[in-house]
């Protein structure tokens, strides 16, 4: 226990030091074999936003489509909302989970303003993580996250299946699900749940 602590406060001190430069270069960070890195807790991150929202009175708005189909709305209650981010709560995205399987690189990206941390396989992935690549985007003047990215695959009853869920801190969450059957026509289904609407 005293091993993690210790694991815990060194790897915030890192990532304090790499937030306070904000002329980050675009950099590869520890090769497989090396110690583990340091990455944004990103599991606890979105559980943290999801325990804000269940303490909000707000009634949050669910829009679907499906292909070129017309938008479809219905309110929810709070409780609803956590049902759909809980496939992105598994597996946990954090240094202790994650390490041993993907890298990261942050840069200062310009074009919008936001120091992008990008999280990518190192090695083959075993069958049982979907999780493929994701992004967090930190605001370089406040420090705050700004939005999360992430993108899982799989295969099942031979049909390919992409999610991507897009977390815009604090306002809505998006998933984008796209399934083709091989040879077939993909199928894209955009699943929108916002909160604020200011």
């Amino acid at each position: 226990m005293q091993k993690f602590f210790r694991f815990l406060i060194f790897s915030l001190a890192v990532f304090t030091s790499c937030q306070s430069d904000h002329k980050l270069k675009e950099t590869e960070t520890v090769s497989p074999g090396k110690e583990t890195q340091m990455f944004f807790p990103v599991t606890d991150f979105l559980l943290g936003q999801l325990h804000e929202l269940d303490s909000l009175p707000i009634t949050p708005l669910r829009t679907m489509k499906i292909d070129d189909s017309e938008v479809d709305s219905v309110w929810l209650k709070r409780e609803d909302i956590r049902n759909f981010a809980t496939p992105f709560i598994t597996p946990v995205i954090d240094s202790v989970s994650m390490s041993p399987y993907f890298s990261t690189r942050s840069f200062l990206d310009q074009t919008i303003n936001s120091i992008t941390l990008t999280y990518d396989p190192k090695i083959k992935l075993p069958k049982n993580i979907h999780l493929r690549h994701w992004d967090v985007y930190v605001d370089p003047q406040k420090g705050t996250v700004q939005r999360i990215y992430i993108v899982k695959e799989f295969e099942k009853d031979g049909i390919s299946t992409t999610v991507q869920l897009t977390w815009n801190v604090n306002f809505d969450f998006s998933i984008r699900t796209i399934e083709q059957a091989s040879g077939g026509k993909p199928i894209i289904k955009v699943e929108k749940m916002a909160w604020n609407f200011d």
